[in-house]
């Protein structure tokens, strides 16, 4: 039989969305951690930022002294991405306590190969993962101190290079749902194919990698709104707009039946929204449990199987995703309707 497991078996409600407020009430909210170690006001930080490591730090620390634990003696980090790379290098920078990393992903037509770099080391097998765990032991890792940070997204559920692929269709599939809806004379290939476009990095400076910003900008071009080819002539020239601004032209122009959704965006991104656009968040929580439910993603077996080992023995988890919280944490209704968190949602383990 298939074994199933939620995210929260390891970690609780010690879980990080992308607003930085953890899941587990008792923990302190982002503002007081800003005040306290001194991170000035704005966006909220991500991972490739030292303050990142500053508020994983103190939430580590926070985090075990609701446990009544034994002090944070050491840090890990466990994900499949530079920016996880960068976490755990700007953990050890911090110079408070050792910080380690293991960077994974399946690649079989790779050798496998565990290659250290410092205290961080990068796989090109989840497996790989034991013999990682058995070099922080010969380096004097005491595990009742240890807190390991383990990323969700591509690392504990949807383990890249095995079914990492099904977050992106989740996604996709929220975008194209949300669109459909809000225009269900939507020409769906023309959807798929501008979505697909928007989503790659030669994009970034308009989109800023913000699925909300992609999903928005092609809906706004399947319905004849903006003109893919005239933002490009004007990425070319030096001049591309910004989200804000195509979002002002758009109101004036686009088909009377979207134009609420597009006022609505518009107030959220001048109030320094990050996630705007609600609907499409809503719709990929929906997609992303399914795939969980039916099996399509994952939690990775051996980070799953290490970490209750390493927890047996004393080291605490935490966890950590990029989702924005609309992604992850259902409304009011969806909660009504039988959604449940998706760290607290079963998934298969493989």
């Amino acid at each position: 039989m298939t074994t199933t497991a939620t995210i929260a078996d390891l970690t609780g409600d010690a879980v990080l969305y992308r607003d930085l407020e953890p899941c587990d009430l008792r923990l302190p909210r982002l503002a007081e951690l800003r005040s306290s170690l001194g991170i000035a006001a704005g966006p909220v930080p991500r991972k490739r930022d030292q303050a990142y490591a500053q508020l994983i730090l103190a939430l580590a620390r926070a985090d075990r002294h609701i446990r009544a634990a034994p002090p944070l003696t050491a840090l890990a980090v466990i994900g499949d991405t530079e920016n996880d790379q960068l976490l755990a290098s700007h953990l050890d920078a911090l110079g408070e306590l050792p910080a380690y990393g293991f960077i994974g992903e399946d690649r079989p037509v790779a050798t496998e190969l565990l290659h250290w770099h410092g205290a961080i080391a990068t796989a090109t097998r989840w497996h790989l993962i034991e013999a990682w765990a058995a070099t922080l032991e010969e380096r004097g890792v005491d595990y009742p101190g240890l807190t390991i940070l383990i990323d969700i997204d591509k690392t504990l559920l949807g383990p890249r290079g095995r079914s990492d692929g099904a977050i992106d269709d989740a996604r996709a599939e929220g975008a194209l749902k949300v669109a459909h809806t809000y225009y269900p004379e939507l020409n769906v290939p023309a959807f798929r194919r501008i979505y697909a476009e928007l989503c790659r990095k030669e994009w970034h400076p308009y989109t800023l990698d913000n699925q909300d910003y992609v999903v928005a900008t092609a809906l706004l071009s399947v319905v004849g709104t903006l003109q893919l080819d005239e933002l490009r002539t004007r990425f070319d020239q030096g001049t591309p707009p910004s989200f804000a601004e195509t979002l002002a032209a758009a109101i004036t122009t686009t088909p009377p039946e979207l134009v609420p959704l597009y006022r609505e965006i518009a107030t959220r991104v001048a109030d320094g929204d990050p996630t705007p656009f609600k609907a499409f968040r809503r719709a990929e929580l929906i997609a992303t449990l399914d795939r969980m439910v039916d099996g399509r993603l994952t939690l990775c077996d051996e980070v799953f199987t290490l970490c209750q080992q390493l927890r047996a023995r004393g080291a605490i988890c935490m966890a950590a995703s990029d989702k924005p919280a609309e992604s992850a944490i259902p409304s009011a209704e969806q909660e009504a309707a039988g959604l449940r968190a998706l760290h607290h949602t079963p998934a298969p383990i493989g």
